[in-house]
């Protein structure tokens, strides 16, 4: 048989518990509903692997952006497995990063670090946050870029670029090749 001093003691414990898990829910629901969901933007392709940078938008539940740090880019490490890694300070500096030019309310102009030749521009289209940008004399919806380059001893030498889309108004896809 159980002592009464150990029911009571366990008593307590489930207690204590049952205040710490109570005090905990309301910071869970807290937390998610100012964490940001990811609106994939577009991505860049490489001939070097399968790996790939990825831009997301960073939607709040109200659906406006995030305030911080509206676009992240990350890699994909698709010819590792698939996790998910954060970019070298280089890479954001001289590759694969980019710059918010401007921002009015959830719109913002960005400038990519590579030379694409043109700015693109996030902002919401049929309910998610898409990323727009010239290709081939079109307003497009831009869904991936390209990027051939030849290795040196130095830095990677880019050859050309693809720029892939759907035109806005058409919906038919759109494609330009850049050579700088």
């Amino acid at each position: 048989m159980i002592s009464e001093e150990k029911v009571d003691y366990f008593m307590r414990i489930f207690r204590h518990i049952t205040l710490i898990l109570a005090l905990m829910l309301p910071l869970a629901a807290l937390a998610d509903e100012v964490a940001p969901t990811p609106q994939r933007l577009f991505h860049i392709e490489r001939n070097k692997n399968t790996n790939i940078v990825v831009y997301d938008a960073q939607a709040l539940p109200d659906s406006n952006l995030a305030e911080d740090d509206p676009v992240t880019v990350y890699w994909l490490k698709l010819a590792e497995g698939g996790h998910r890694k954060e970019l070298k300070g280089i890479e954001k500096k001289m590759a694969y990063g980019f710059s918010v030019e401007s921002r009015e309310g959830n719109r913002l102009v960005i400038e990519m670090k590579a030379d694409v030749g043109r700015n693109l521009v996030v902002d919401m289209h049929e309910g998610a946050y898409r990323a727009f940008m010239e290709i081939n004399g079109r307003q497009a919806l831009l869904e991936k870029i390209y990027i051939f380059a030849k290795e040196t001893l130095m830095l990677p030498s880019v050859k050309y670029l693809e720029l892939f889309g759907i035109d806005v108004e058409t919906g038919e896809e759109v494609y330009e090749k850049l050579i700088p």
